[in-house]
């Protein structure tokens, strides 16, 4: 079964807040996709590059070589997972094909958009016909922690 998540940001910007649970993954010994559209892709890569000296975090962009070592790869294809990796991060309302092969997605969205809201809203209550999935919910607190509701 796939645990799907819901991570509504509230407080902290995207970069931060997915650093953050970048993180978390690889220091599990998790390997990491991010499927999102091309602008998007390009600030991910920039923060992921230059966030802190003591968080970066070695990652990949599309096509680009290294996809043996890194542990993160961002995608702005939903086929393309070069990593074959066991996280699944979707930002700014992606939906790919399927979740097959994923034990974890996190779909994060920004509360302060009425489009991604709606989005996930959408996807939730698509997604809650699926048996093969679990779904969650993380609201984000006023400190930036998580919250998990039921």
């Amino acid at each position: 079964m796939t645990q799907v998540d819901f991570y509504h940001l509230t407080h902290s910007d995207l970069e931060t807040a997915i650093i953050l649970l970048l993180g978390k993954t690889i220091a599990t010994g998790k390997t990491a996709l991010i499927l999102c559209p091309k602008p998007a892709a390009r600030a991910l890569d920039e923060a992921l590059w230059t966030y802190e000296a003591a968080s970066w975090i070695p990652h990949g962009l599309n096509n680009a070589k290294g996809s043996e070592v890194a542990p993160v790869w961002i995608s702005t294809d939903p086929t393309h997972n070069p990593i074959d990796a066991a996280f699944l991060f979707l930002v700014h309302g992606q939906k790919p094909p399927n979740l097959e092969g994923f034990e974890r997605v996190f779909n994060m969205f920004d509360g302060r958009s009425n489009a991604q809201t709606t989005g996930a809203r959408a996807q939730w209550k698509e997604w809650s016909k699926n048996s093969s999935l679990q779904l969650g919910y993380y609201a984000q607190l006023d400190d930036g922690r998580w919250c998990k509701n039921a």
